[in-house]
């Protein structure tokens, strides 16, 4: 290897870490971001399985920013232990970075079906606060600014909306929540346009899409990395086995 790669080869380490330490910040975002999404609105998926990704990005986060400080404090010569543990820890990324990649491709597609109960949700609201589904949707219309599932005219077909005699819908669906809006939709200008279900389901991909491509940026910096640790290891071998190469086994 020539000397002026082994000369640079620390500040390449070192900034690899930092970008090790860059896309950690981006999947800890993303996977916190999902799971507060199940947390805050749960009763409208079909299962627990956006957790699985949300919660494996939080854990290759944190084998990033532990791979991002041996990178940073890696010696190029004076300790094999920690150029082994970097390889180790490089490893362990690629497989989990990997097992991320494809979990976050496989719920991309399941998005469509997880979401498939939100209509039905809506539709059994009954503008009770003791009754966990109307509480969910009134949750659900005022975090995200939405009205209904796909717009605000939804809310005229639900039995809720028929039975109440008036044209209201739900106060959540007001832009303001003070005296001036009372949900009625003569006044469409005081409520939110655009429907809930396209909104949660932009925003899961959106975020969906970060872990899935922060994975594949955290693949190819972590072969870049193997890449040059391996090679720096094998330029310098290990003092146990140096023997085999003198003059004694000639």
């Amino acid at each position: 290897m020539c000397p002026r790669f082994l000369h640079l080869s620390r500040p390449l380490f070192a900034f690899l870490g930092f970008l090790f330490w860059g896309v950690a910040g981006i999947m800890v975002f993303s996977g916190t971001f999902l799971i507060l999404t199940y947390q805050n609105h749960g009763y409208f998926f079909q299962d627990c399985y956006i957790l699985v990704p949300g919660w494996l990005a939080v854990i290759v986060a944190l084998f990033l920013i532990l791979t991002g400080v041996l990178g940073i404090c890696i010696p190029i010569k004076e300790s094999r232990f920690q150029q082994g543990s970097f390889l180790f820890f490089i490893i362990v990324l690629l497989c989990l970075e990997a097992s991320g990649a494809v979990m976050s491709y496989l719920f991309i597609n399941r998005i469509e079906n997880e979401l498939t109960t939100v209509g039905k949700v809506f539709g059994q609201y009954n503008g009770s606060d003791s009754d966990i589904g109307s509480r969910a949707v009134d949750t659900l219309q005022k975090q995200l600014k939405c009205c209904g599932v796909a717009a605000y005219t939804d809310w005229q077909t639900t039995s809720w909306y028929v039975h109440s005699g008036n044209t209201n819908v739900p106060v959540s669906c007001c832009k303001s929540m003070d005296n001036t809006c009372f949900g009625d939709v003569i006044q469409p200008d005081l409520l939110y346009q655009e429907g809930c279900l396209t909104k949660l389901k932009n925003r899961l991909k959106m975020f969906v899409m970060f872990l899935f491509w922060s994975s594949i940026t955290a693949i190819a910096l972590a072969v870049l990395a193997a890449i040059g640790d391996g090679a720096i290891m094998g330029q310098h071998p290990f003092q146990d086995y140096r023997i085999l190469d003198s003059a004694t086994f000639t």
